[in-house]
C-alpha cells in the first residue's frame, strides 16, 4: 500500500474488498437517491397543471419548492444522531417508506397551504438521507473508491431528471382524467410507491458497518477495516478535535458549506426550472417537454461519473471541482442569450447541468476526509444543512425573478455568478497537495502525511 497526494493507493487484494463494496452499496443507494429526488422534484412537472387546475402562481410553485429545504436543513443534524445510535439500515427504510407515502398523499393537495405543509413534511422525512449516506459511504471506503462511490450515488439527482421528464410527461398525458383524477395526481400517486419498494430492499441489502456484513468474510471485513485506519493515520485529524462544538468553530467548515451553497444553487433550481426552461424554447407538450429535458440530465450524469472516477485516478479535487464549476457556470450563462437557436440553448443547457451536478462527489471528498473521524457524520451533515439552504433561496429567487421580468433569462445569469464564485472560492480555501509518503503493505503509515487532506 503507498500513497500519493495523501490518498491511499491499494493492492490488488484490497482494491479487490473495495470494489466488491461498491458493486453491492452503490445499486441500492443509487436508486434509493434516484427516487428520493423523484419525489423531490416531480413537482416541476406537476407545475405544468397546477397552474391551470389550481391556479398557483410561479411565485407559490417557487415558495412550495423552496420550503421543503426549511425542514430538510433543520432536521439533517437530528437525522445524523439517530443514524449514529440506531444505524443506517432502520433510519434510511424508516424515513424511504415515510417519504414514499407522503409523496403519493400529495394527490390531495388543493390550496396553496396544503402545498406548502406537505412540501414541509417531505423535507423532514429526506432530510438525514443525503448527509447519511455521505457519512456512511466514508465508513465503508477508502478515498481510492469513495468519490467514485458518492458519483455513483450522486448521479441518483442527474438520472432523475433524466427518469422524471419523460416518465412524468407519459403519466399526465396518460393518466389525465382517469378514474376522476387529473394527471397531476396520478403523477405524485405513481411516483411516490417505488420508494416504499426501496424501504424493504434496503432491509435486506444493506448493513450497518463491514463487520456485519453477512456477504463479506471474515478476512475481507478485516482488510477493509485495516484500509480506513491506515488511511486515518496517515491524513489525521485537521478540522475539530473530540467534540461538536470544537468542530464548530473551525471557520473552514463554514467556507467549506458556502462552497456547497453554490454548486447546490444551481442542480436545485434547474431541477425545480429546467421544464420551464424547455418550454420557453418553444415546447409546449409535456411529454415532448420530458424528452427533452433528457438531454442535459443525461449529459450530466455521465459526466459526473467519469469526472469522478478521473479524480480518483489522479487523487486531486481542487481543480476538478472548480474547473467543473466555472465551466457550468459558461453554460448556464450560454444557454440563457436571447434568440439562441433550441439546439445550441440545449446544448449550453447540458454544459450547465453537467456543472451543478459534477462538483457535488468531489466536493465531498474534501471534507469528508479532513474532519476528525468522530465527528464525519455531525460535520457533514452540518455543511450539508448550511450548504443546501440554497434549496430555500435558489427556486424562489428564481421564481420571484421570473415573475417580475416574464422570463427565466435574468435568473440563468444568476446562477452562473454563484456557481463561479464558488468554485474560485475553493480554489481560494484548499491549497495544493504537496508530497505524498511511502506506506508499508500492512497498510499502516510508515509516516504520517504531511500533505493535508483537503490539500487535492
Amino acid at each position: 500500500m503507498t500513497s500519493r497526494s495523501g490518498v491511499l493507493t491499494l493492492d490488488e487484494t484490497q482494491d479487490a474488498v473495495c470494489r466488491k463494496v461498491v458493486r453491492r452499496l452503490t445499486p441500492v443507494l443509487f436508486l434509493s437517491y434516484l427516487f428520493c429526488s423523484m419525489d423531490r422534484f416531480n413537482i416541476s412537472f406537476a407545475q405544468l397543471q397546477l397552474h391551470e387546475s389550481l391556479k398557483f402562481s410561479d411565485a407559490t410553485y417557487g415558495l412550495g419548492a423552496s420550503l421543503f429545504f426549511v425542514t430538510y436543513v433543520l432536521f439533517e443534524v437530528p437525522a445524523s444522531v439517530l443514524l449514529r445510535r440506531f444505524g443506517a439500515r432502520r433510519v434510511f427504510c424508516t424515513i424511504m417508506a415515510g417519504w414514499g407515502l407522503c409523496s403519493s398523499a400529495m394527490l390531495f393537495v388543493r390550496t396553496p397551504h396544503e402545498f406548502y405543509a406537505a412540501r414541509l413534511l417531505l423535507g423532514v422525512l429526506e432530510a438525514g438521507f443525503y448527509p447519511g449516506v455521505i457519512y456512511y459511504l466514508s465508513s465503508w471506503l477508502p478515498q481510492a473508491h469513495r468519490s467514485k462511490a458518492i458519483a455513483i450515488f450522486a448521479s441518483g439527482i442527474v438520472i432523475a431528471g433524466v427518469v422524471v421528464g419523460p416518465l412524468s410527461g407519459w403519466i399526465m398525458t396518460a393518466f389525465d382524467g382517469a378514474h376522476g383524477l387529473a394527471g397531476w395526481q396520478w403523477l405524485f400517486l405513481l411516483e411516490g410507491l417505488p420508494s416504499i419498494v426501496m424501504a424493504v430492499i434496503c432491509a435486506v441489502r444493506l448493513a450497518d458497518r463491514p463487520d456485519a456484513a453477512t456477504w463479506l468474510t471474515a478476512d475481507e471485513a478485516a482488510t477493509l477495516e485495516a484500509c480506513l485506519v491506515a488511511e486515518r493515520e496517515l491524513v489525521g485529524m485537521r478540522l475539530g478535535g473530540k467534540t461538536m462544538g470544537s468542530l464548530l468553530r473551525e471557520p473552514r467548515v463554514y467556507l467549506f458549506a458556502l462552497v456547497f451553497f453554490c454548486a447546490t444553487s444551481g442542480i436545485y433550481a434547474l431541477n425545480f426550472w429546467v421544464p420551464s426552461i424547455i418550454k420557453g424554447f418553444g415546447q409546449k407538450d409535456p411529454l415532448h417537454i420530458g424528452l427533452y429535458s433528457m438531454i442535459p440530465w443525461g449529459s450530466a450524469a455521465i459526466a459526473t461519473v467519469l469526472i469522478a472516477r478521473h479524480s480518483d485516478r489522479t487523487g486531486e479535487r481542487r481543480w476538478h471541482f472548480a474547473a467543473t464549476a466555472i465551466a457550468g457556470a459558461c453554460g448556464l450563462a450560454l444557454s440563457a442569450l436571447p434568440g439562441m437557436p433550441t439546439l445550441w440553448s440545449l446544448a449550453f443547457l447540458s454544459v450547465g447541468a453537467i456543472g451543478v451536478s459534477a462538483t457535488l462527489p468531489v466536493f465531498w471528498s474534501m471534507p469528508s476526509a479532513a474532519i476528525a473521524p468522530s465527528l464525519v457524520a455531525g460535520g457533514l451533515a452540518f455543511i450539508n444543512s448550511l450548504g443546501a439552504t440554497s434549496g430555500i433561496v435558489a427556486p424562489y429567487t428564481i421564481g420571484l425573478m421570473k415573475e417580475a421580468t416574464g422570463s427565466l433569462t435574468s435568473g440563468l445569469y444568476l446562477l452562473a455568478a454563484v456557481l463561479c464564485f464558488g468554485g474560485l472560492l475553493l480554489l481560494a480555501i484548499v491549497p495544493r497537495s504537496r508530497a505524498s509518503t511511502p506506506m508499508r503493505g500492512d497498510g499502516k503509515a510508515s509516516l504520517v502525511a504531511r500533505a493535508n487532506v483537503t490539500e487535492r
